[in-house]
């Protein structure tokens, strides 16, 4: 899969007490919920998903990642035979 980057110019600028980033037409749409991090002198911005409302979005999701991976199941080591236990 080949990961496509794109850079373009964003305006910084203040908003009340907080500094706000202007993203370019079609990057992200209004309301959306971003993810922040800094890693140095860069910073990111990575799209999250948003809560699921109701129980039937959050149902739908879970099925949505695939099967269930089932039990886990322990094999048990067989147990050694001891001199004391024969008789």
């Amino acid at each position: 899969m080949k990961t496509e980057f794109a850079t373009r110019p964003a305006r910084v600028f203040r908003n009340g007490n907080s500094v706000a980033v202007r993203l370019p037409n079609g990057w992200a749409k209004a309301g959306a919920v971003m993810q922040a991090s800094r890693h140095g002198k860069y910073i990111s911005l990575e799209l999250r998903e948003k809560k699921p409302k109701t129980l039937a979005e959050l149902l739908a999701r879970i099925r949505a990642i695939g099967p269930e991976p089932g039990p886990f199941v322990r094999e048990q080591p067989p147990f050694p035979e001891r001199d004391f236990m024969k008789d």
